[in-house]
Order: structure tokens, then sequence, then C-alpha cells
């Protein structure tokens, strides 16, 4: 992508005056509020409703929101990603709020997209060792919330409040073929899984005794293993390759060019596999206890989410596959506003795909090809970004990846690192894994 380096004169002022470091901290601080709220997300909202103060658990999103409106005047660059994606999301609002059954619908989808505008305009600006400590806490909580929850049954867990006349979960209560999901202090099991993932992937990253990385990594597997999320088990397989034989072989260049084909070919399965199902009928027969317990909610993908959800795209004419239903076309803005049609898409270019039409959706993840392979091609050391990267396109095989905020939060923190870190070698945002 081309750089974009437009420095506006405020923000040019305030870099002069030496308010740049404090901005930093703001964005921190905001940061760290979120990721906070969401990884305590269950018992907060259960204490909350208690004292009849429901909505505060929004706060630490709507401050988001406020930031991404100030953030393009303060920031002393722009990158080309954050301009692109802040321009399509105006752009399918609009769309949707005039195609939608209503326009609360269409905002219901661009609140979904508030951390992933968030990570985009604010993740160059962010302060590596504070964000390594916030790292190790928010990991160390989300680990034990699921571990103790194998022997504590949560006060929150299975409950439900109103809100603005919805009803909303607190924890989900569920469970897989007889065995539980535990959530933790997450609000659902994949939520913890997720959480577990990306904070167990740069903590490996930034931590610096080999012994320690290990023991974090082992934590995370087993702590996804209790919440039986199998897409994020999936994912920290795959991760667990990279980081295995990038020690073992001590980081050589081709290793790195090995796992972008990967991650290429990931992502082209993430993109050809749901295509094939408007043409292959899948009915996958599956036999044996564990076969169904790893598989059945794949073939299910395959047997109708995945297709169903692309042809939301036909309901009201063919044509909404060049341009798509709009922001809030597919997911939780459907199950609140057009719950008739709702379908959550799991895949996330599916999701995608549903929001903007085929052609965009395919050149948007051609551009997300292009940055990524660019990027880590220019870098001259091993970053967090790639492992990030390969965790979250193989995750969203699975799961659309937009409406979980902590993993759109992540998308935009990569996408955020521009041409202009990558060619230095180092991204403002994680150091060099360790090869001590």
């Amino acid at each position: 992508m081309p750089k974009a380096a437009a420095v506006t004169p405020f923000a040019l002022s305030l870099q002069k005056a030496g308010l740049g470091v404090r901005l930093s901290m703001v964005i921190f601080a905001l940061s760290a509020l979120f990721l906070w709220s969401l990884v305590l997300q269950a018992p907060l909202r259960f204490g909350l409703a208690k004292v009849h103060l429901d909505a505060l658990i929004y706060l630490p999103k709507l401050l988001l929101l406020a930031a991404i409106v100030f953030l393009p005047l303060l920031r002393p660059r722009t990158s080309a990603p954050a301009l692109m994606v802040s321009a399509l999301a105006v752009l399918y609002l609009v769309w949707g709020a005039a195609n939608l059954p209503s326009l609360e619908q269409a905002a219901f989808g661009l609140w979904v997209l508030v951390p992933l505008l968030f990570g985009l305009w604010a993740g160059s600006m962010v302060r590596t060792e504070l964000w390594g400590r916030l790292f190790l806490s928010l990991f160390i909580v989300a680990a034990l919330g699921v571990f103790l929850n194998t022997f504590i049954h949560y006060p929150w867990i299975g409950q439900t409040l109103d809100l603005l006349g919805k009803q909303i979960e607190v924890s989900r209560q569920w469970s897989a073929f007889g065995i539980d999901r535990y959530a933790g202090f997450a609000r659902a099991s994949f939520n913890a899984a997720s959480e577990l993932l990306l904070f167990g992937i740069m903590l490996v990253v930034l931590l610096k005794r080999r012994s320690v990385k290990l023991l974090v990594w082992l934590i995370t597997g087993a702590g996804i293993a209790l919440t039986t999320s199998k897409g994020a088990l999936g994912a920290w397989l795959v991760v667990s390759m990279y980081f295995a034989g990038g020690a073992l072989l001590r980081w050589p260049r081709y290793w790195i060019q090995l796992w972008l084909l990967a991650f290429t070919l990931i992502l082209l399965a993430m993109i050809l596999m749901p295509l094939s199902s408007l043409w292959v009928h899948y009915d996958p027969n599956l036999h044996g206890y564990l076969n169904k317990f790893l598989f059945a909610s794949f073939g299910e993908r395959l047997d109708w989410m995945w297709p169903d959800s692309l042809h939301l795209l036909n309901l009201d004419g063919a044509w909404h596959w060049w341009v798509g239903r709009g922001l809030g076309g597919i997911g939780a803005a459907q199950q609140y506003f057009e719950p008739a049609r709702y379908l959550a898409g799991d895949n996330l270019f599916v999701y995608v795909t549903v929001y903007v039409g085929l052609p965009v959706a395919l050149l948007l993840f051609a551009a997300l090809w292009w940055h990524v392979v660019r990027l880590t091609l220019a870098s001259n050391a091993v970053t967090w970004r790639l492992p990030v990267i390969l965790a979250l396109v193989a995750y969203g095989v699975v799961m659309n990846g937009v409406e979980e905020d902590l993993l759109v939060f992540f998308w935009g923190l990569v996408m955020s690192m521009s041409n202009r870190a990558g060619s230095r070698g180092e991204d403002r945002l994680g150091k060099c894994i360790n090869q001590s």
C-alpha cells in the first residue's frame, strides 16, 4: 500500500509542543480500560446490573468511539489502511441505513467496528514497555478465570439482563456433547479462548526467558482446551508450529517466508471453502463421539451456515452480490433488528462479503495479503505481527472475527503498522522475539 504521511498543522503543533507522549499515554489508558472491560466482562455486567447501572459496561467502548473522532486530527501521521477502512465504514454505513430495515441496524453495524477503527488510528502510537505489563496482567486474570471455573460455578453464569428493551447475556452457559464450555470471567467460552490466545502470543514475543515463554504458551493451550473452542485451539496449534520451528532453527529468513506462504494458503481456504459451498452440497457423515465433537460444528458451517449466510445477498435481489447489504447486514445487528433473517456468518470472508459485496471483499482481502507480506518481508526483525495475523486468519476460517471486540481490535493493530515502521525492522508495539 502507498505511504500516507500527511501531517495536519494542528498535529504538527502538538508534536512541536511535546504532546505526542501524552497522547500515547491517553491511548494506552483508553486501551487498557477497554481490554480490562473485556477480560472482566461477566462479573462487571453482573455487578453493574445489581446496582442498576447496566449501561456503564459500554463506557470503555464509547470512549474509543470518541477517540476515533479526534485521533485523525491529533495523530502526527495518518496511515493508508486507517483512511481506507474509515472511508469504507462511512460509505457502507450510509448504504446500510438506506438498504436495511432500520437506521438503528446500520448504526449497530458501525458500533461493532469501533475497536477496529480505534486500533487502526491508535495502534502505531502505543508504548511497548507499558503494553507488555498490561498483557501479562490480562493474561493472568483471564487464565485464572478459566481454571477456577472448573471448580467454581460463578453466580453470573447463565444470567441475562434487559437493556433498552433487548435481552442481553451476562455469561453464556452451554456445553458441547455434554462437556462444559468454561468462560471464566468472559461473556462466553470463545471470548475467553480469544483472550488467552492473543495475550499468550504477545507474551511469547515480549518476554525474555524461554522457560517463561514455554510456560505461558502451555497455559494458553490448556486454557483454550477447557473452553472447548476448537477454532481457537486450531489457531493455537498453527502458531505453536510457527514458534517451535522458529526457536529450533533460530529464525532464519526462509522460515518467515515459509509462514507467509502458510498465511496465503489459510487466507485462500477462508475464501474458497465458503464460496464452494454455494455449488457443492456438503453433507458430512461423522461417526464416533470424537469425530462428532471435533468436526460437527465445522460440518454445519459447510452444510448450511456459510451458504445460507451468503444467500442473504439474494434475498432482496441478486445485485446485492455487487454492493453488499451495508453495515449491519449480517450477525448481531440482525439478531436485534432483523431476527427472522439472523445468521452469524462464522467466517471472516463471509461476514465482510455480506457487508460490502463480493468484488470489494476480494479487493480488501487482496490488500490485506499485500500489506502483511510486504511489511513482513521489509522488516529485518521477527516481530509480533506475523504470529498474530496467523492466529487471526486461522481463527477467521470458522469465526467471523468482527463481532468479537478483542479480535477486531487486534485486526486494527495489525493493519495500523505502516511501511515506514516495517522498513526500520521494528514495530512500535512489540520488539523482536528474543532469541537468547
